[in-house]
């Protein structure tokens, strides 16, 4: 037999494979199930999760997505060829020919033109780097005599296998910018809990998460996802007036939707021990803290400290508003009724059927206390997909550098 059998089925010869012959189902499905060291590491470390710190790493250097990509798959050929240990692959030339070969094809079919000496000098140098920290975190052993440079917080911890199978293939399909097989993703928080709705082509899903840490550790692959939660927090109320809150409510042109955008609090508020210290620094710094806003000063801390301790989601979680995002997606026109009605269910039910086919379907099947919810979420999600513009046109940031903005779809 000169072939072996893969997950989708094919019968795949490795050294005589065509680009044609590739699948990136096959690829994901298997890197995430190989283990690095040979399995000598402490825990499982697939080989997918050690090729989406390679892409990481990438990117935090500020390479091309080509050399991303190509950080990416670097290690494809192993889902047909397995993972040989650097000291035996020295002693098998024709292994070396062989893999050289099809991870030569298998670039091929999603990087053109070709990759340059450069680029894979680029790839190759990340892919040492990241084995050096990889044998240094989890095993104590320094493989080089000089320590490489690592500019990404790459993850050498125990990753769930459906998270790094995950994050691997929404990072693909975001470098290779394939609209119909990216994920995109809104944001809300649900009674105790974050609920993220998932929108792949025109097919609705959703999850639930106790952190937005454990969130975005889960969508790391996703490019942005988008938030019903304030970012970017005022300090006094001269900050506050640069918050968009104030434009958004100009946007909205139903009367009765405008309460829904209450003022920011401070960040001050947010960080207070007691409830009694709340309205303390509330009365003192003029915060004009409403009820609504003090329901949520736990989730909007939650938020702000882990943007400042995760710069690199800065740009990534965006903050959204649903009534003016549901505005936009209805082709500008006010929404009439609220939400909290079965009126206000259908029609906005009416307005995301025409971007998700299965939007009946989801919010039937969860209890009525979060059809809300999951409506609000899902609209975020079409957002998503969308270009956006933001409210207003040119946002400032606040004293941490985040932006101070509400986005909704440009369309």
């Amino acid at each position: 037999m000169s072939h072996i059998t893969t997950y989708t089925g094919k019968l795949f010869d490795p050294l005589i494979a065509t680009a044609d012959e590739v699948d990136i189902t096959d690829i994901t499905h298997a890197l995430h199930l190989l283990c690095r060291a040979n399995g000598h590491f402490p825990h499982f470390y697939s080989v997918a999760q050690h090729s989406i710190n390679c892409a990481r790493e990438a990117l935090a250097r500020g390479f091309s997505e080509r050399v991303q990509l190509g950080c990416l798959l670097h290690d494809a050929s192993e889902a047909y060829m397995s993972d040989v240990t650097r000291p035996l692959k020295k002693l098998l030339p024709d292994y070396l020919k062989g893999e050289e070969r099809l991870q030569n094809v298998i670039w091929s079919k999603w990087i053109t033109p070709e990759l340059t000496e450069e680029e894979k000098k680029q790839i190759f140098e990340i892919d040492d780097a990241i084995f050096y920290y990889e044998f240094l975190v989890l095993m104590g052993k320094r493989m080089f005599n000089e320590e490489p440079l690592l500019k990404s917080r790459s993850s050498f911890d125990f990753e769930d296998f459906e998270k790094v199978k995950n994050t691997f293939l929404n990072l693909f399909n975001s470098l290779i910018g394939a609209e119909d097989n990216k994920t995109y993703v809104g944001v809300d928080w649900m009674k105790g809990s974050w609920i993220a709705s998932e929108l792949t082509g025109n097919i609705a899903s959703y999850k639930t998460f106790k952190t937005i840490d454990e969130l975005c550790s889960y969508y790391e692959g996703i490019s942005k996802i988008l938030i019903d939660m304030p970012i970017g927090l005022p300090e006094s109320s001269e900050e506050a007036q640069l918050r968009p809150d104030i434009e958004a409510r100009k946007y909205l042109k139903v009367a009765a939707r405008k309460s829904s955008i209450f003022p920011v609090p401070f960040r001050q508020l947010s960080y207070a021990e007691s409830k009694a210290e709340v309205w303390e620094l509330n009365n003192k710094l003029g915060a004009k803290l409403t009820v609504a806003g003090s329901g949520i000063l736990p989730c909007i801390k939650q938020v702000d400290s882990f943007l400042q301790s995760n710069p690199e989601w800065k740009e990534r979680l965006i903050e959204s508003h649903p009534e003016c995002a549901f505005q936009a997606l209805n082709g500008g026109k006010g929404i009439e009724t609220s939400k909290h009605t079965p009126e206000g269910i259908e029609e906005r039910i009416a307005i995301l059927s025409q971007y998700v086919f299965n939007v009946r379907e989801l919010v039937d099947s969860v209890s009525k206390s979060k059809k809300e919810d999951i409506l609000d979420s899902l609209c975020l999600a079409v957002t998503s997909k969308f270009g956006y513009v933001s409210i207003p046109k040119k946002p400032v940031r606040d004293s941490k550098g985040l932006p101070m903005r509400i986005v909704i779809a440009d369309i």
